[in-house]
């Protein structure tokens, strides 16, 4: 049976995996706690897929930059605009 992995404390969308057989029980499988049966939906651009433990399901949200990440996306323009700057 296919599950479907989540971060246990942020809820976050990890990935997907195979659950294991019971080996008391045959035709039961053994459900992770970070796990759902439940298939995630599709996020776009800019969305991360998290999942609602009280309501039980996925839900899509917008993506939070960190400060670290502004850093990180704006270090080539801001080396493209110093090195304009000491050509003129």
């Amino acid at each position: 049976m296919k599950i479907y992995l989540f971060n246990p404390e942020t809820g976050m969308y990890l990935g997907e995996d195979f659950a294991d057989d019971n080996p008391m029980q045959r035709g039961v499988f053994v459900l992770p706690p970070d796990a759902t049966t439940i298939a995630p939906p599709q996020a776009g651009n800019g969305q991360i897929v998290v999942f609602n433990f009280n309501e039980e399901r996925w839900e899509v949200r917008p993506k939070k930059v960190r400060s670290n990440d502004c850093r990180i996306i704006m270090l080539p323009f801001v080396a493209a605009l110093f090195k304009l700057s000491i050509l003129h």
